[in-house]
């Protein structure tokens, strides 16, 4: 009789185990650096702040910007937009996460 179909190749586990550890760590790689594009953050910005009020103008700079509070660093885009609010113009600058699209910061200016 032929026990060829009863025993597994002993490469066979290391091997697997080898190509999804390799597999894993470049999706990781590729996941963990992907940014957001500057145009869908402005989008989800203006979406929220036109739930309170008319939007009259908005911005975004394309270029990124290494961005620090306390021990955390990331890479940021700033831009800012003009809501009307009581029928006056008040315009608002921010600076938001390049990955998440999350605000860092948010500032009223005066006129």
């Amino acid at each position: 009789m032929n026990d060829s179909n009863s025993t597994i190749n002993p490469w066979l586990l290391p091997v697997t185990l080898g190509a999804s550890g390799i597999l894993g760590f470049l999706a990781g790689k590729l996941v963990g650096q992907s940014r957001l594009p500057a145009d869908d953050i402005l989008k989800m910005v203006h979406d929220d702040f036109a739930k309170e009020g008319t939007i009259t103008g908005s911005w975004i700079n394309h270029h990124r910007i290494p961005y620090q509070r306390f021990a955390v660093r990331t890479e940021a885009y700033e831009g800012g937009l003009t809501r009307l609010e009581d029928d006056q113009p008040v315009d608002y600058q921010f600076i938001a996460d390049a990955k998440t699209g999350s605000l860092l910061s948010l500032k009223r200016e005066e006129r």
